[in-house]
């Protein structure tokens, strides 16, 4: 299904040449973003009330800073660690975003891990042109994708993440990477559900992930909730959607746990390895 796209005349794009690619995570491990902002254009991103410079100098969904540099980087960083590390791509942007198609900063990274085979990673993004890479994903011993999704209604997916597919899309897009072999997990989050959530829709939902062969499915709900434009959370409620509370959340993720979804995705253990830090898919 193809979908629209933010025209790339409407983004300020520009290539840079990072000092570093890989930073320490709080919840262990390390983020690897190959791009510096992002298009996609979702209403709840949180990535704009972050305190950081960048972002109080240009608009959040306005600019793309290409890492063309980064793939080296990152060979010279994973060959310097003495133990298998796991890494999360990515943390503020999409990795694979539209611009990915000509500079393929990602595809370069993946390669990297495919010649440092001991490290793991982890993929998450809203976009069917990771299948681009099935092929060498499915040769990485220690890799997962992940697919990110927050509402199960396609029509509202369009308004809220407008130049994303729409949520049908993407669990297809799981249910062909799980068939290739590879370990995919599916991140819903921030959750938005019918304001009257019944049981069948729950009951439907996880069936819907299930049928994906997703692995694991891990549940969050809507960050910065103060801060989220106005227009969003009026557009919802006409559609009889909102945030998901904590006990919508507990109920989906109880039927998740009840169907052998896991709440995080476990990747194989390396060949040789001493100690392995934590990494949560999310």
């Amino acid at each position: 299904m193809n979908h629209r796209r933010k025209p790339e005349r409407a983004i300020e794009l520009k290539v840079i040449q990072p000092k570093s690619v890989l930073n320490r995570s709080g919840m262990g491990g390390f983020t690897l973003n190959p791009y510096v902002g992002c298009p996609v254009g979702c209403a709840y991103c949180y990535v704009p009330h972050m305190a950081h410079k960048q972002l109080e100098e240009r608009k959040w969904g306005t600019y793309v800073d290409v890492k063309e540099g980064a793939p080296e980087l990152l060979e010279q960083q994973l060959a310097r660690k003495r133990q298998p590390v796991t890494v999360f791509m990515s943390t503020a942007t999409d990795p694979y975003q539209p611009v990915e198609e000509r500079y393929r900063i990602t595809r370069r990274m993946l390669e990297v891990f495919e010649r440092h085979p001991q490290h793991g990673v982890f993929i998450l993004t809203k976009q069917s042109l990771v299948e681009r890479d099935t092929a060498l994903l499915a040769r990485l011993p220690r890799a997962g994708v992940g697919m990110s999704i927050s509402i199960m209604n396609d029509d509202l997916a369009q308004v809220i993440e407008p130049w994303a597919p729409v949520t049908s899309e993407r669990l297809a897009v799981i249910k062909r990477l799980s068939a290739a072999g590879i370990a995919t997990y599916i991140l819903w989050a921030p959750a938005f559900v019918p304001v009257r959530m019944t049981e069948r829709f729950v009951l439907d939902s996880i069936e819907a992930i299930a049928r994906s062969g997703a692995r694991a499915l891990s549940l969050d709900a809507l960050n910065y909730r103060s801060r989220q434009p106005a227009g969003l959370t009026r557009r919802l409620a006409r559609e009889g959607h909102a945030p998901a509370t904590k006990a919508q959340i507990e109920l989906i993720q109880s039927e998740a746990d009840r169907r052998g979804l896991g709440r995080r995705l476990e990747l194989a253990e390396p060949e040789s390895i001493e100690e392995l830090e934590p990494m949560l898919p999310f």
